[in-house]
């Protein structure tokens, strides 16, 4: 009876990558601008769109693609930020417990890779008709939807 046991416990162990055990296949990215009330669209570099929200925004996003991460309002300067995958140091585990197997399912399954960076914080810049510094009051406000609507005025004289 002890056998099998032993068995079970020796298969999970080898065929689980410890990176897709301790961190899994997707990891939150969290998105925030100045001014807040931003939209927020990301693409997978091949140019499918994963998420869509508004700032302050959180995207739960899977860790095996690189992203593009647009941020735009009305008045400012469209921003993007390039999310990329670098090695997900949890995975080095599996040199110790297994090794093989453990990379092959933290591979395939995307653990393997930890998205940079984790935390995203843009400030958008205000835009100008004649390329010319503006100094404009922004006033921000919810309409009847609850959706943010954002008027700019040029105070600069």
């Amino acid at each position: 009876m002890k056998q099998p046991i032993k068995l079970l416990v020796l298969a999970a162990v080898l065929l689980t990558g410890c990176a897709y055990i301790l961190s899994t296949d997707s990891q939150d990215i969290s998105i925030s601008s100045s001014p807040a009330g931003a939209q927020v669209m990301i693409k997978t570099t091949g140019g499918i769109e994963v998420f869509t929200g508004t700032t302050p925004a959180q995207a739960h996003l899977k860790r095996k693609n690189e992203y593009i991460v647009y941020v735009t309002l009305d008045g400012h300067t469209p921003k993007q930020i390039h999310l990329e995958h670098s090695i997900n140091p949890k995975t080095f585990w599996n040199l110790l417990i297994g090794g093989i197997p453990g990379w092959i399912i933290d591979g395939v399954s995307g653990a393997i890779w930890k998205l940079e960076p984790e935390t995203i914080t843009i400030t958008l810049q205000t835009v100008s008709i004649d390329g010319e510094e503006r100094d404009l009051l922004v006033f921000s406000w919810l309409d009847a939807q609850g959706e943010p609507v954002h008027q700019a005025v040029d105070i600069s004289e």
